[in-house]
């Protein structure tokens, strides 16, 4: 019905001065947003403490060298360091820490059997037996019954 009226023809409508303007702003405000939210990404990981430039030079100077004998230059290393920088570089995926030091998953599976095995008498020794769940005389009776006689003010 609303079809047929013609409420979704949308030819005859033309922007106005404002309202172009009014978009132009918006697209201009959006730009702005994402070039501050990419530089925040590139600004996340320098909560670190800083690497001296020494060290920076050594690493570029020991890939140069690699990549020379694999054929690429030194030119090339440049760039590809300014490309991971100007990159937005996301968490890698880490090794949980009950694989962090195992080879495979055969000896993934050994230690984990080695963990089952050693907590079991932890875990029997951690349950309360029947007698356990008593409370026991804070004072025995058979010491501290009857009236004292002389004498017994030290060994009682």
């Amino acid at each position: 019905m609303l079809e047929e009226a013609g409420v979704y023809d949308s030819e005859g409508e033309e922007l106005t001065e404002e309202q172009m303007e009014i978009r132009e702003k918006a697209a201009l405000i959006r730009q702005e947003k994402a070039v501050i939210r990419h530089s925040h990404r590139l600004n996340k990981h320098r909560n670190r403490t800083p690497v001296s430039d020494r060290v920076i030079i050594k690493k570029q100077g020991k890939r140069s060298r690699s990549l020379s004998k694999v054929g690429r230059g030194s030119e090339d290393v440049e760039m590809t360091v300014m490309d991971t920088d100007a990159k937005f570089q996301t968490k890698k995926a880490k090794i949980s820490r009950d694989k962090s030091g195992l080879r495979d998953e055969k000896q993934v599976a050994v230690a984990k059997s080695l963990k089952k095995r050693s907590q079991i008498k932890m875990n029997q020794f951690g349950r309360a037996g029947e007698s356990d769940r008593r409370i026991a005389a804070k004072l025995p009776k058979y010491l501290f019954s009857g009236k004292r006689g002389a004498g017994k003010t030290q060994r009682r």
